[in-house]
């Protein structure tokens, strides 16, 4: 199950990632090109995080519910 969660974590993660990356704006010189990669990637790693903790919570949940099985 936890591998499952991981490749499942990786391919939305890549999945996101190529989407958000993308833009239509026109970039004029090289400040915008990193002001607009720069921000776009901490976009990504905000969702990512987010993410990373509802799979924790998932998970701590599962274990949890697992154990209290075990017990009874």
């Amino acid at each position: 199950m936890n591998q499952l969660l991981v490749v499942g974590f990786y391919l939305i993660n890549a999945g996101y990632t190529a989407l958000a990356l993308k833009t239509s704006d026109p970039l004029r010189d090289l400040r915008q090109v990193i002001e607009l990669v720069s921000s776009k990637i901490g976009v990504v790693l905000l969702i990512l995080r987010a993410m990373h903790f509802f799979d924790m919570f998932v998970l701590a949940r599962m274990r949890r519910r697992s154990a209290q099985q075990l017990v009874a």
